[in-house]
């Protein structure tokens, strides 16, 4: 166990990710998996989740990092919506680059994409174009919100566990999901965004 708020752990998780190992750790919605953008760290990540049928959203350190990872125009409303939401639990599915590797769209063609609202994960991603995200949770498994409830399968195959210090007890509800792809956005989960603040903003 490390914590986000000792001097040298987002130097040690760059590290672990740099080498296409999986950490375990807090942010702002539920425990976590983060791993580097390599095919490497996908089937990693795809052995302690034990899935493989789709792929993991991203987490990035800011908006600017958008160009790299999508192609698709923005009306008002959508940088609306970006520049609220972000950072926070909302996680936005755009027109993938047609230039990314398959393993990291969706069969349709497009990306999910969030910037966190989590100081130590917003230091550890601008180091990164941005990090494969998921639950803490073997697939078809409930998502748990204590650090000491996780699989102990998923802790022996992680390379560190990081948590706040202050607390080992998280978020159960996971981001929001909303779907810009099509022109009109949809909510495809609703989840830690308050759904009237985001019904306002889609209105």
């Amino acid at each position: 166990m490390i914590y986000w708020n000792d001097a040298d752990t987002v130097e040690k998780l760059k590290e672990i990710i740099s080498r296409d190992d999986i950490i375990l750790a807090s942010g702002d919605t539920v425990l976590g998996l983060w791993g580097n953008l390599t095919k490497s760290a996908l089937e990693k990540m795809n052995q302690i989740k034990q899935r493989s049928d789709q792929p993991y959203l991203i987490t990035m350190a800011s908006a600017k990092k958008l160009p790299n990872f999508i192609d698709q125009p923005f009306n008002d409303k959508l940088q609306t919506l970006i520049e609220t939401c972000w950072p926070g639990p909302v996680t936005l599915v755009f027109q993938a680059r047609k230039d990314l590797p398959s393993w990291m769209v969706s069969s349709q063609g497009t990306i999910a994409l969030r910037v966190p609202n989590h100081d130590g994960l917003l230091k550890l991603l601008s180091f990164f174009d941005g990090l494969f995200s998921t639950s803490a949770n073997i697939h078809g498994q409930s998502v748990v919100n204590c650090i000491d409830q996780i699989d102990p399968a998923i802790v022996a195959r992680v390379a560190a566990v990081c948590s706040d210090r202050e607390q080992q007890c998280f978020s159960k509800n996971p981001s929001t999901i909303l779907d810009c792809s099509l022109g009109d956005i949809q909510i495809l989960r609703s989840g830690a965004f308050s759904l009237e603040r985001l019904q306002g903003l889609l209105t």
